[in-house]
């Protein structure tokens, strides 16, 4: 399937590809092991910004576009994915270790706190 019919998701922002340069050329050029590991600092950056900025990415705008740019689109969007991932597993696990009880800190609709969720 093309990145154009791909399913909108809340992470449609998180992995969009961009265009500054072809795809061929990126990946050829990831063959060096200083592009990767510039790429994978880009992305260490990047998402450790979103971390500390709770997932805001104009909060991070500069270091998103070093990694988008530094990194061929289907890394950027492998990378996302991963990220995604984990936050969901972790997520997961931090319920299971609650006994079942919905942390504060992962309620975000203010409904759900005054039902006592």
């Amino acid at each position: 399937m093309s990145e154009e019919g791909a399913t909108v998701t809340e992470s449609a922002a998180a992995t969009e590809t961009p265009a500054t340069e072809s795809a061929p050329a990126k990946h050829a050029d990831m063959a060096k092991t200083s592009k990767r590991k510039q790429c994978w600092e880009k992305r260490d950056t990047y998402f450790a910004c979103l971390d500390k900025n709770d997932n805001n990415q104009e909060a991070c705008a500069s270091e998103k576009e070093g990694y988008y740019t530094s990194c061929p689109g289907s890394w950027v969007k492998h990378f996302n994915k991963l990220r995604i991932q984990a936050q969901y597993s972790s997520g997961i696990d931090q319920f299971r270790r609650s006994g079942g009880k919905v942390p504060e800190s992962a309620v975000k609709d203010e409904v759900l706190l005054k039902r006592g969720a």
